[in-house]
């Protein structure tokens, strides 16, 4: 009987860790190689003063792909639900719970009955509208947004129905903390994309007590309990090739360099670092243009904050409308305390930066996003907060939130028909983040179990 098919896997973020545990698991000899000395990609785990810090993901959806795969493959780690979201409207100044089972039509719902103020009937007017007429029409037929091509974006198609501030900036902060892309940049036809496959949905997630990390660690001993291997601190330098084929992967180890062989190569380094892994010639001018030409990665700040009360007594993330830059939030020890030392307490706020084409005004960005803090919560300073550290992740950054823009993914598959891509850059379109990581590696799997 012949050996089972060699894969090797470059990088070991959540979407090559899905790859190769569905392939692990269907008796492919899996090895996984990785440059820095964790798995989990973006969604590793920082710790500074004692303080555990998500670098990337932070909540793990309840219902889709990722957890799909997981259980397909017996991936266990801890989970605790919170199925919760609140949100805040600049000028209100309190934070309201949604009700359970949250989605769109919900949120406009409570938005017009704690902000409508002496102009309630209007703003009601306005809100059902939108709400029961164009978006629901939008969500049923994404066509309508379409125009040219990419077609008007969000805010462009928004302000065809209402000029409101305050809905406009609700809406800001929902596209801005799903995408995370500014709703005056992002195309719409993409926006209706991810919520008719997300049927938009703001509730059913959880956090990882031991950090989204923990996911891609499971996801690692199903890889090593099939009898695959991990190797972290482990550079890859080059995909080699052979008769038009992928072949192996040259590694650095102990100072000196080594070939893996591979019969199939599944690459989870992003698109571009695909390219200069493979060469451009090996792949060809024309997947090479179109890949550069498509590609774009997604900036993000994240700000996360210590204080010695919680400053919102909530298990919940939250939307924030209204502010600079900051449009969610998690207050990570209401629901998982051990994530700072004893009788303190962390927050995380992510803000969309002022561009998300262009490079940040790093000195801008760490400013907005602070005042934006001391705006949601005027007596930081009195609950004993303090600014623990500002990331301001840009666009040439190996930590940006995406590769690409949601809508702006490509195929998993390459010019070579043994080498694939996986991670958040190549989902389908309506996936974004870590589901499309997974829904990518779904894909390649299939493609691969099927002998195509």
């Amino acid at each position: 009987m012949s050996e089972s098919p060699r894969v090797v896997i470059v990088g070991a973020g959540v979407g090559g860790m899905c790859a190769g545990a569905l392939l692990a698991h269907h008796g492919y000899r899996v090895t996984v190689c990785d440059r820095i000395d964790t798995v989990g990609g973006r969604t590793r785990t920082q710790i500074i003063d004692g303080y555990r810090l998500p670098r990337g993901a932070v909540s793990f959806q309840l219902a889709g792909i990722l957890p799909e795969v997981c259980k397909e493959v017996g991936a266990e780690f801890d989970l605790r639900p919170v199925s919760e979201m609140w949100f805040w409207i600049k000028g209100d100044g309190d934070f309201v719970p949604l009700p359970a089972k949250s989605g769109i039509g919900k949120m406009i719902e409570m938005f017009l009955k704690v902000h409508g103020g002496e102009g309630k009937k209007a703003m009601a007017r306005v809100g059902l509208e939108l709400s029961i007429a164009k978006i629901g029409k939008a969500f049923k037929d994404p066509g309508q947004a379409v125009g040219g091509d990419d077609g008007p974006t969000f805010r462009e198609w928004l302000e065809r129905y209402t000029d409101n501030e305050d809905l406009i900036a609700l809406f800001h902060a929902i596209t801005s903390a799903v995408s995370a892309v500014n709703d005056f940049e992002y195309p719409a036809r993409h926006w209706f994309a991810h919520f008719a496959a997300s049927k938009a949905r703001m509730d059913k997630y959880a956090l990882v007590p031991g950090g989204f990390v923990a996911v891609s660690e499971a996801l690692r001993d199903v890889i090593l309990r099939h009898g695959g291997e991990v190797r972290l601190e482990t550079p890859v330098r080059e995909i080699e090739f052979t008769d038009g084929r992928a072949s192996g992967v040259v590694i650095e180890r102990d100072g000196g360099r080594e070939t893996l062989p591979a019969d199939i190569v599944i690459s989870n380094a992003g698109p571009s670092l695909t390219v200069e892994l493979a060469g451009e010639g090996t792949l060809g001018a024309e997947y090479v243009n179109g890949l550069r030409q498509r590609i774009r990665p997604t900036p993000i700040v994240a700000t996360y904050v210590v204080s010695d009360e919680p400053l919102i007594e909530a298990k919940a993330a939250f939307l924030a409308a209204g502010l600079q830059r900051i449009v969610t939030g998690v207050p990570l020890t209401n629901i998982c305390p051990e994530w700072a030392p004893d009788g303190k307490h962390l927050m995380s706020f992510y803000g969309t930066p002022k561009s998300c084409l262009k490079p940040l005004d790093h000195e801008d960005e760490r400013r907005a996003n602070i005042e934006d803090v001391h705006t949601l919560f005027p007596d930081f300073e009195a609950r004993g907060g303090r600014i623990l550290d500002v990331q301001i992740r840009d666009l040439n950054d190996a930590d940006v939130v995406a590769r690409s823009w949601p809508g702006y993914n490509i195929p998993v598959e390459t010019p070579v028909n043994n080498l694939f891509n996986v991670g958040d850059a190549c989902g389908p379109a309506g996936f974004v983040a870590t589901p499309a990581a997974a829904m990518s590696a779904r894909l390649v799997v299939d493609q691969i179990l099927s002998g195509k």
